[in-house]
């Protein structure tokens, strides 16, 4: 009986603070009320025009919403899968703050239309004396908005979040940064791909924000994916090597983490991204005292002789290497892991440098590598963009892991080398479904290691009984279609970038995973009984 009684009591106040929640919310917006036409015609028939639109505008949690000057509208992000309203909108005028309302738009009643079909909202700014009407769009997607020049202090960046923050709440966080080009392949197309850092106002460095539900960080990457028309390839990649990760028990060979988001800068739209964090010492669990990280990201093989001139100069690169150490000081012997790695892997001829390899690499995670890489038809993670997570112990003896990053050439998506042959673009290749793809490395392991297929098959199975299912990989890609495609941005960054080419839908990487994983079941049995 008294537990009933408490039950119910619990209930009642839950229904009252429901509610209470649905009564302070009708008929408002963003906490700002919404009034009729013939109510802002009252308004605005009692006040003069603001002189200058340029000094009225809009803010988000006290933040100066997105802007798009050639469109003439603020960028708002709403969560399409909560009918509720987070977050507190507000507006200011020549930097005073001024009273704001919403205009009666029916679409209100159906956001999750109004986001996809790109409605636009009007909202009235006014003082007692002055009238602005503002336009707004809603997103499904959060916003990054950057106001500064690229390459120059005194940048402040603002991420509008009410989808993907870890508090659940409407996140939005502002800060001073700096920003530039990331990445050679970046320069190539018109789109390009940046590396944002964040400062404190007083311009020390390290200010670890934690955006779009990822890590607390102050270095974060903006992938452009220009070049892949679904927006999808990277997405897929990034989460299946995260999956292929969690399997083992060390830390040293994760991957990153990607969110989309839509970019402004500077006022003008710069369309889809892929928010990123950076593989480094942190997301590796890694020691900065200790441990190296070496990056392959050119085609340009070391050797020998670089080798040595690199270490004659105390050179943190050689040929297409990187090394990221964490203090970025120099000593003898920081080459020493990888050229052992390379002598013994790219240049073995004998069992002796098979057990000298074997002696400073993770064996498991070499064909982890091996079968991701065929999985995902990784045409351009074989030989570079190859993440080498090196973990040394004390008594001097290491273990190298590979890790991918810019997975964009995948899922079915290979090289077209243009008329010049210059530049290579990307188109989808369906005889790539049914080809195994081989480098240097593995290619010398299976020479002389013959137990090598058969343990390769093991793994595979493993993958195959779990999460490496088709239809689990095809529907995350639905998924994730219709979450760009739904929120408006894929349309947008379509029309702003037309020569992406971009394709809404997910039928040519469905193709693929329908053919390639079953393929490589087949290819993968006859290898292992050869």
């Amino acid at each position: 009986m008294r537990k009933g009684i408490v039950l119910g009591i619990s209930i009642l106040f839950l229904g009252c603070i429901c509610a209470w929640f649905a009564a302070r919310q009708r008929g408002q917006v963003m906490e700002v009320p919404v009034i009729s036409e013939e109510k802002a015609q009252d308004l605005c028939d009692t006040r003069a025009p603001y002189a200058q639109d340029e000094s009225v505008s809009l803010q988000i949690n006290g933040v100066r919403a997105a802007y798009v000057t050639a469109e003439e509208r603020y960028y708002i992000p709403k969560n399409m899968e909560e009918s509720y309203w987070k977050g507190t909108l507000s507006a200011s005028a020549d930097g005073e703050s001024v009273s704001v309302a919403w205009l009666e738009d029916v679409m209100f009643r159906d956001m999750e239309e109004a986001i996809s079909e790109e409605h636009e909202f009007r909202c009235l700014i006014y003082s007692d004396t002055e009238y602005a009407f503002v336009s707004v769009l809603f997103t499904g997607m959060p916003v990054m908005s950057i106001e500064g020049e690229m390459g120059e202090q005194g940048t402040r960046i603002a991420v509008f979040d009410p989808v993907l923050s870890l508090s659940g709440g409407y996140q939005v966080e502002e800060s001073a940064a700096y920003y530039n080009i990331r990445g050679n392949a970046s320069k190539r197309f018109e789109k390009l791909g940046y590396r944002v850092e964040f400062f404190y106002d007083d311009g020390s460095e390290g200010r670890d924000i934690s955006l779009l539900g990822m890590r607390s960080d102050n270095d974060w990457q903006l992938k452009a994916m220009y070049s892949d028309r679904s927006k999808l390839r990277d997405k897929l990649s990034i989460e299946l090597w995260n999956e292929i990760a969690s399997l083992t028990e060390t830390q040293a060979d994760d991957g990153c983490r990607m969110e989309y988001l839509e970019l402004i800068i500077n006022g003008e739209y710069a369309g889809l991204y892929g928010l990123v964090e950076p593989t480094d010492y942190k997301s590796l669990g890694l020691d900065k005292t200790s441990d190296l990280i070496y990056k392959m990201g050119a085609d340009e093989w070391p050797d020998a002789e670089l080798f040595e001139e690199s270490e004659a100069a105390q050179s943190f690169t050689c040929g297409g290497v990187n090394i990221r150490q964490a203090d970025k000081t120099y000593y003898d012997g920081i080459w020493t892991p990888f050229r052992t790695f390379w002598d013994s892997g790219y240049e073995m001829d004998s069992e002796e440098d098979l057990e000298t390899l074997y002696g400073c690499i993770d064996r498991q995670n070499f064909i982890a590598y091996h079968l991701y890489y065929n999985a995902i038809a990784g045409m351009d993670n074989r030989f570079k963009n190859i993440i080498y997570s090196t973990v040394i112990g004390a008594d001097g003896s290491y273990v190298i892991r590979r890790i991918p990053w810019d997975q964009n050439y995948s899922w079915g998506d290979d090289f077209e080398t243009g008329d010049d042959k210059s530049v290579k673009n990307i188109r989808y290749n369906p005889e790539l479904a049914t080809r195994w793809l081989n480098e240097e490395v593995f290619r010398n392991m299976m020479e002389y290691d013959e137990t090598l297929p058969e343990d390769m098959q093991e793994v595979w199975k493993t993958w195959r009984s779990s999460f490496l299912q088709e239809d689990v990989w095809i529907n995350y890609a639905r998924e994730q279609m219709d979450y760009l495609t739904s929120s408006g941005a894929f349309a947008r960054d379509s029309r702003r970038w037309p020569d992406s080419e971009n394709v809404e839908g997910t039928e040519e990487i469905e193709e693929f995973i329908n053919t390639r994983f079953s393929w490589l079941d087949g290819y993968l049995e006859e290898l292992a009984q050869y």
